[in-house]
């Protein structure tokens, strides 16, 4: 009996070690407060932070040539860059910047519609397009009251939402305005939930900001929310602007406009347009209607002007066609009574086929390259001769 106690204690006490034993090495720092560790960062420079957050540098190449068919040729070689910055809290954007610009070659012209302005350019020249910044949220709700200042689209059709730095065919009637970019500041922002504006003054100078004496325009447009674009394919605006530009191509096809704009080819200038564009989805593609109606003043000579086009993208993104319709109509019966017989006409109109092949066509545009193949068919010119203008064109932007 007194062996079975003994043998009886001795277990219970082993059994009673082995279950310690194990507890503890189930876990050994149960009571052992955890700290959490603080590793040492090394803190960004004002140059790391600038280049790297909210940056984008994008890069540019384009090969371009041109043809009338009258042994006239043209070519245009160039590299260029764009440069979008955000500066930003932790709770909003405060800040956006945008620089674009390009080094580019020219040999011969042709008048090419997206290289009008070749005509008086040197063989080499760095060419900048947007260069702007934009403040956001000044005053109200999100959205709003956003100011702009520097170089952008003239507010007026299309541009505004449709970037064409590097497309061949142009939303822009080259004969309105005389340039399709503008120095210029104002707002834009949500005006309610189906409408956003846009309100501002331009230097009416083109290319380089200068004055010589003119007033400068004012510009205004309201235009459907985002929203309608992304629910319904529809885009639509109406605009107006007004003031004085500075415009030495008006005063030369116009002996009337010349007589009113003095020396320094100071054009006063009225328009009022509306612009649509309306995108409809089918199982093949996608086809997109573009139409931009304006006209008004270039004292003392009325102005119209048209531009239509038809785009149909393949649902494969890899090849498109485009056709558009541009005329520009001024009044030149004034100017019948300066020069007679011999007065220019009253009419510029021009024809456009386009095909392009992508080999990349990614939805946001941050990633395109393409061929396109371009004809001009000028139906009417109110200075020089009617051309064939054919352009073949590689580009690659990413």
């Amino acid at each position: 009996m007194k062996k079975c106690s003994t043998f009886a204690f001795t277990s219970a006490f082993l059994f009673l070690c082995a279950s310690t034993h194990a507890a503890e090495e189930a876990d050994p720092f149960a009571d052992v407060e955890e700290k959490p560790t603080e590793q040492a960062q090394k803190p960004q420079s004002w140059t790391e932070k600038l280049f790297s957050e909210n940056f984008a540098l994008r890069k540019e190449l384009m090969s371009e040539f041109g043809t009338t068919g009258k042994s006239h040729s043209a070519s245009r070689q160039s590299a260029g860059f764009e440069i979008q910055k955000k500066f930003s809290t932790e709770t909003k954007t405060i800040l956006g910047l945008d620089f674009q610009g390009r080094l580019v070659r020219r040999d011969g012209f042709v008048g090419s519609m997206n290289d009008l302005e070749g005509r008086n350019r040197p063989r080499w020249f760095f060419e900048y397009h947007n260069a702007y910044a934009d403040l956001y949220d000044l005053a109200g709700s999100v959205g709003s009251v956003n100011a702009r200042i520097g170089r952008f689209y003239v507010p007026f059709g299309l541009n505004l939402a449709t970037d064409t730095h590097g497309t061949i065919l142009q939303l822009s009637n080259e004969r309105n305005f005389g340039f399709e970019r503008d120095w210029y500041t104002g707002f834009w922002g949500i005006l309610s939930d189906d409408l956003r504006y846009d309100v501002y003054y331009l230097a009416g100078s083109g290319y380089a900001a200068k004055f010589k004496g003119q007033s400068g325009l004012g510009a205004a447009r309201v235009s459907l929310a985002n929203k309608y674009q992304s629910e319904d394919g529809l885009e639509a605006g109406l605009a107006v602007i007004g003031g004085q530009r500075i415009d030495p191509e008006a005063t030369m096809r116009s002996p009337a406009v010349m007589a009113d704009a003095g020396m320094n080819n100071i054009v006063n200038t009225l328009r009022a347009g509306v612009d649509g564009r309306y995108r409809i989805a089918a199982s093949s593609g996608t086809f997109t209607w573009t139409s931009e109606v304006g006209g008004g003043r270039d004292k003392p000579d009325a102005v119209v002007t048209q531009l239509h086009q038809l785009d149909y993208l393949r649902a494969s993104r890899r090849w498109g066609l485009s056709a558009q319709y541009r005329w520009f109509w001024q009044d030149m019966r004034r100017d019948q009574r300066l020069v007679g017989q011999n007065a220019p006409s009253s009419t510029d109109s021009s024809f456009f086929g386009e095909a392009t092949w992508y080999f990349s066509n990614d939805v946001s545009a941050s990633n395109l390259h393409w061929i396109k193949l371009n004809c001009e068919y000028q139906l009417a010119r109110q200075t020089g001769d009617k051309n064939v203008i054919w352009t073949l064109q590689y580009y690659r932007y990413w």
